[in-house]
């Protein structure tokens, strides 16, 4: 271990290698925001040089060959093993020291080559623990796994002895900021994902009066109601689209997934740098991340969400103060400056 690179903007160093500069590895999808994408462009900030590695496993553009390539990738490790030794091998050429994946089908045979070409590997999940799929990341022998749920870290280490820790998803202080203007938009806003528990949600609020926009992907077939559909701003948002929704909504209604156990997701981190006035619905995790009242407004009940959604549509002028505050927390305490060098002086 060499020489400390100083992390700019977070008062914090992490460990260079002798003799150079860190060069970190990505391996997740990139584009629309992604979680790859905004790790990759903030590695710099902690003095790392980036280097995208790219998916573990082809995401072709068409539906039916993306389908065909997943039952084969079920069926069978071959094809993922042809692929990834290409990733082992552009991880050598361009000298990288740290992995960090994102991205659940990096098999365990590639992990173990990684680390016997003296490449520190880790992973960094970001989804609920309904997503870990056939949990392949716990065969890795990597030298770290960080989960943003802290029951699911702590369970793994003491049972299984596994170099688990909970780091929680961040914000892009780049990326995620308030805009210089955004609308005032008249609704409450959802954006992600669709999923059974949130169009149930959706169709309470509606039924209650509430004014309603969706952003994200197309909704799944089997569940394109046409309430539903009627309420979809048809686009997936990012960039400086994604923060005016955030800033201008009159709240971001951040319902978390069921399996999110005690954990929150990215869109929290996302929407309170924009400058949003989040309701999010309560987690353990979340009182150490904001002041729930003055910060975010967190909601366990219905009744809960809708006193909330009414208290922000009565006065504009405490909700944007509740987004300014918020604000200010994440891109003070929650960037991914902050994680990453959180997770470099674990891996190192």
């Amino acid at each position: 271990m060499g020489s400390l690179v100083t992390s700019s903007g977070t008062g914090t160093a992490v460990p260079a290698p002798v003799g150079g500069a860190l060069r970190v590895g990505v391996i997740g999808p990139i584009g629309g925001d992604s979680f790859a994408e905004n790790i990759l462009e903030c590695l710099p900030g902690v003095g790392a040089d980036p280097v995208a590695l790219g998916p573990a496993f082809p995401q072709p553009a068409s539906r039916p060959v993306a389908a065909t390539l997943e039952l084969l990738r079920r069926a069978s490790d071959h094809a993922g093993l042809a692929y990834q030794r290409r990733l082992v091998a552009a991880a050598e050429r361009a000298g990288i020291n740290v992995v960090v994946s994102v991205d659940l089908n990096l098999l365990p045979a590639t992990v173990r080559e990684l680390r016997r070409r003296g490449v520190r590997v880790c992973m960094w999940f970001p989804d609920a623990v309904a997503n870990l799929d056939r949990q392949r990341m716990l065969l890795g022998d990597y030298d770290a796994l960080f989960f943003k749920d802290p029951l699911l870290a702590r369970r793994l280490s003491d049972l299984l002895d596994l170099p688990a820790h909970y780091l929680p998803e961040a914000c892009n202080p780049v990326r995620h900021r308030p805009p210089a203007t955004a609308p005032e938009l008249p609704y409450v806003v959802f954006v992600g994902n669709m999923y059974s528990a949130r169009a149930r949600l959706i169709g309470q609020l509606l039924d209650h009066g509430v004014d309603v926009r969706i952003y994200g992907p197309a909704i799944t077939r089997w569940l394109r109601d046409p309430w539903l559909v009627r309420q979809h701003a048809g686009r997936y948002v990012a960039g400086e689209e994604k923060a005016a929704v955030f800033r201008g909504a009159h709240a971001v209604v951040n319902a978390l997934h069921p399996a999110e156990m005690q954990s929150v997701n990215c869109r929290l981190f996302e929407a309170t740098a924009c400058g949003g006035t989040v309701l999010c619905e309560r987690r353990e995790a979340l009182p150490g991340l904001f002041d729930e009242d003055r910060e975010v407004l967190a909601f366990s009940t219905f009744g809960e969400l809708l006193d909330r959604i009414k208290w922000c549509a009565d006065d504009r002028v405490a909700a944007r103060a509740v987004g300014d505050a918020a604000s200010r927390r994440s891109h003070v305490d929650h960037t991914y400056q902050h994680r990453l060098t959180e997770l470099l002086e674990v891996v190192l």
